[in-house]
């Protein structure tokens, strides 16, 4: 799910800098069709820049070739988080904004059937007898043959005909389309807003080259600023930005000079692309095995967990040259209670950290006695205390010996965990690692080289390798299953 998040928001970052570009250098000007070229190209930019990702000539990756990136899935929890909630919320939207976008369009086709569709002066019309703004729909004009319908018809006609004529519908569904998924977006409002004026504009000053007079057409827009709306995102001849239309249709002319302001978008267009190019990947050296754990978030924490372990080790080296050089019973008693804890304490701090490794399969299995003993002893205790305070501090000693019961499960399903091929999970999780190292190594050689030969040898090593990788992580897989499934019996 991750990276359909990532692209929603590089999608609507590039949405965003489009838009505001616009805003700042464009809005004003009077070259209407260069502008609906920017706005529209802009949509298509921000849908496919964060798609197609190029590789970047300035950022490198330098990728150990011991190490590559680890194949190998990462577990998460089952609960329901921020981030599933935030999902959740963002596929409703996408749902409500769809089903509206289908709503509205059923709705046109209903009005289509019910009311026919004629021709008038060669233009197919749709006679809607309801009150509402005139609008076409790609080469259809809906209008309401009223009163003041007569006296307008020419400039409406001529109006939409310049809608049709500019396929503007097309533009109009791909700004829905885009709104339907970019809904969260605040400046995906103000993009469709501003793609409509456009449009406007650019029938408005249509019209005026028709040879219809300017001061009775901005009279005509200022009348019909009254109505209805039967269809949401048609391109309606009576809008709210009226004021606007009549202030750009008096405003003089850009100069042509002013048309050079759109070359921003070619610098605009390379930083957006640079932005979310990917790094080149370059096979380093074999990292030292320092070097790998640095790269793990829990290196600091191993490394305090060996230091604690070294200690107990010296402790329990300790405890025992003093056993062989007293004669005294007593003391040799306390001492081996002693050396029992030490080894308990070990083995603890081996489970927390996950280091399956400093533990055998029967260390493992004597552990999960041991808890299973004082988890008996604490339920027991819990039975039989009245006091409300104890009882609770053993229900939480109890979850969190619970806690360390799904540990060692995990640790010793890992143990006992053997593949059909006789490696365990650790020495597949290392050949795991070798065989992605190596798949990296051979798709940087491949993007090196332009030699056809050399690359039809590279890609058929890459499938298989890819092939061998997939083949392990299937047995890879299965083999955890199944020890996973001996750790609960052996715990039970």
């Amino acid at each position: 799910m991750k990276p359909v998040l990532i692209y929603l928001a590089q999608s609507g970052l590039c949405l965003a800098v489009f838009f505001l570009t616009y805003e700042l250098f464009l809005k004003r000007e009077t070259f209407f069709q260069l502008n609906r070229v920017y706005l529209v190209s802009g949509l298509w930019f921000s849908l496919l820049i964060p798609a197609f990702p190029v590789t970047s000539p300035f950022r490198t990756l330098t990728v150990p070739a011991s190490t590559g990136f680890s194949p190998l899935p990462v577990s998460s929890g089952s609960g329901f988080g921020l981030t599933e909630i935030l999902v959740a919320v963002y596929g409703i939207g996408v749902f409500f904004f769809l089903l509206r976008f289908g709503l509205q369009l059923a709705k046109l086709r209903r009005v289509v059937r019910t009311y026919g569709i004629r021709r008038l002066r060669g233009v197919k019309i749709v006679a809607v007898e309801r009150l509402f703004s005139p609008f076409s729909f790609f080469d259809i004009i809906f209008l309401n043959p009223g009163p003041s319908l007569d006296a307008n018809l020419r400039r409406i006609l001529a109006h939409e005909q310049v809608h049709i004529r500019q396929q503007h519908t097309l533009d109009v569904l791909l700004m829905e389309v885009v709104l339907s998924f970019q809904w969260f977006n605040p400046f995906v409002w103000p993009y469709k807003k501003a793609l409509q004026e456009t449009h406007e504009y650019l029938a408005d000053s249509g019209v005026i080259a028709q040879g219809f007079s300017s001061v009775r057409y901005q009279l005509h827009m200022f009348e019909q600023n009254v109505g209805a709306s039967l269809f949401e995102f048609g391109n309606n001849f009576k809008k709210s930005q009226i004021k606007r239309r009549i202030i750009m249709l008096s405003q003089m002319k850009s100069p042509g000079v002013a048309r050079l302001k759109l070359l921003l978008a070619l610098p605009l267009l390379a930083g957006l692309v640079l932005a979310f190019a990917q790094p080149r990947l370059v096979a380093g050296s074999p990292a030292a095995p320092d070097q790998v754990q640095a790269a793990d978030p829990s290196h600091e924490k191993n490394i305090q967990v060996k230091e604690e372990l070294k200690k107990l080790e010296a402790m329990e080296a300790d405890v025992r040259k003093q056993m062989e050089t007293t004669s005294d019973e007593g003391v040799k008693n306390e001492l081996k209670m002693k050396l029992e804890k030490i080894a308990y304490k070990r083995k603890e701090l081996s489970m927390n950290s996950g280091a399956s490794s400093e533990l055998s399969s029967a260390e493992l299995k004597a552990m999960a006695s041991e808890l299973k003993e004082k988890e008996a002893a604490i339920k027991a205790a819990y039975e039989k205390s009245a006091d409300e305070n104890e009882k609770a501090k053993l229900k939480d000693q109890l979850a969190k010996l619970r806690q360390k019961e799904e540990s060692l499960k995990a640790m010793l399903g890992k143990s006992l965990a053997v593949a059909p091929s006789g490696f365990s999970t650790d020495e597949m999780k290392k050949m795991l690692v070798e065989l992605k190292a190596k798949e990296s190594d051979l798709k940087t050689m491949l993007g090196e080289t332009s030699d056809p030969e050399k690359r039809a040898e590279i890609e058929k090593k890459l499938k298989q390798i890819q092939a061998k990788t997939t083949e392990m992580m299937a047995e890879y897989e299965k083999a955890f299953a199944a020890g996973k499934a001996k750790a609960e019996k052996t715990v039970k």
